[in-house]
């Protein structure tokens, strides 16, 4: 459908929106933002459910300050579910962990879980990080041709979950690195050739959650450093997590860390080679701009397009009249390129400052929490890639297809054997 008086069309709810090339969506979101910034649609077209258990219409939120104004909202709930589809919310929370909590049980889990992702902590693993980053380049390097997905992109997140997480057994590691990879792969051929895309997401949290259990009861007789043995041990407010809280956690992380930063690594390759300007004032002080240019290549193209939230009570957002229970999705491409935020936010500008993007949310209590790893992981894979591949050259990537994603799912390319 296109919004009353849009010759450009907004179907944001269907597939073949999604299908459009990416400037046309951007230019749909931006007359959104202009005329209809918190629009009614129908129910969203969905992979992972048939039409008739997918009833439900929702409000698009496309402006960077009702996005904010309803991330920080406890009116605006995350219970229910964070995707537009309206999944069974027990599936849901055994995946999602505190993501799809609200108070108080969000404060609960997410203050045991906090240490984990302290800046002290992420600094304790940027020689893991960097390291793994080292190794999996030099590995391609000999090569002269590799596609970055499957070397580098998806791989580098995975590794250093399983360290993070303590997992040392090579077997182990292997297993869980391939669930988390097809966590969020319901719509990637790979996998659905045979299985359904609700079995491939099921499947793939069933392996993280018994690999999660097995390490728990380890950690409990042989704690470590890392994530599973703080989680084990921590209290809050007097409060353990329980197993099930645990092997919840462990799903959410390892989704997060594989789906999210491994697209920001391809997408961040491919922009700097769009925009050779900007590839060549980063490269001039790599170490002293790498900081400002990640937060805008996030900017440019978020890890996650939106994120859902649900009315508690009646309520207006952005003119909108909205009603208890109704679906509010939170559309955080579209803030990314608010001009009443972002000077010329069409242009891809390294230098930007303040960037005030929204690829980790908008805020509040649901602000992610691995952002500084996500942050360290993609500047690491960037420093090695211009570092060891110097005329490092992208061939024709091949976008995935999804509208919760900014995905990636193969990006071929070459360089001169040194």
């Amino acid at each position: 459908m296109s919004t009353a008086g849009s010759a450009i069309p907004t179907d944001i709810e269907t597939f073949a929106f999604w299908e459009r090339p990416h400037h046309e969506r951007l230019a749909a979101f931006k007359w959104l933002r202009e005329n209809d910034p918190v629009s009614w649609h129908p129910p969203a077209e969905s992979l992972l459910l048939p039409p008739e258990a997918n009833r439900y219409g929702f409000w698009a939120v496309t402006r960077h300050a009702d996005i904010v104004e309803a991330s920080r909202n406890k009116n605006f709930q995350s219970g229910q579910g964070v995707f537009m589809e309206d999944i069974d919310v027990a599936t849901v929370k055994g995946a999602l962990s505190f993501l799809v909590e609200d108070q108080p049980r969000h404060t609960e889990l997410r203050g045991i879980v906090q240490s984990a992702f302290s800046p002290a902590n992420v600094r304790k693993i940027d020689g893991w990080i960097r390291q793994h980053a080292h190794d999996l380049v030099a590995e391609m390097a000999p090569e002269g041709a590799a596609d970055v997905v499957t070397r580098l992109s998806k791989v580098l997140p995975g590794l250093i979950f399983a360290h993070y997480v303590g997992v040392t057994d090579d077997e182990m590691r292997d297993r869980t690195v391939h669930a988390a990879d097809q966590l969020g792969s319901w719509n990637d051929p790979a996998y659905t050739q045979t299985m359904t895309p609700m079995e491939v997401f099921g499947s793939a949290a069933q392996t993280l959650a018994a690999t999660a259990l097995e390490l728990a009861a380890l950690r409990r007789v042989e704690p470590g450093d890392d994530v599973v043995s703080w989680l084990v041990q921590t209290e809050f407010e007097g409060e353990r997590m329980t197993d099930h809280d645990i092997a919840s956690f462990f799903v959410l992380l390892s989704g997060a860390s594989n789906d999210t930063t491994g697209h920001a690594i391809s997408h961040s390759l491919i922009e700097l080679q769009r925009h050779p300007e900007q590839k060549a004032w980063l490269l001039e002080d790599f170490e002293g701009r790498i900081d400002n240019a990640v937060e805008e290549l996030l900017r440019w193209r978020p890890p996650i397009i939106h994120f859902r939230r649900t009315a508690r009570e009646d309520c207006t957002l952005g003119g909108a009249e909205i009603k208890a229970g109704d679906k509010v999705v939170l559309w955080y491409e579209s803030g990314n390129f608010d001009d009443t935020i972002f000077d010329d936010p069409f242009t891809l500008d390294l230098t930007r400052r303040p960037n005030r993007h929204l690829a980790f949310g908008g805020g509040g209590i649901h602000f992610c929490l691995g952002s500084a790893l996500g942050r360290q992981l993609l500047k690491c894979a960037l420093r090695e890639v211009y570092t060891q591949l110097p005329d490092f050259e992208i061939q024709e990537p091949k976008v995935g297809f999804s509208n919760i994603f900014n995905s990636m799912r193969h990006l071929p390319a070459t360089w001169t054997v040194s």
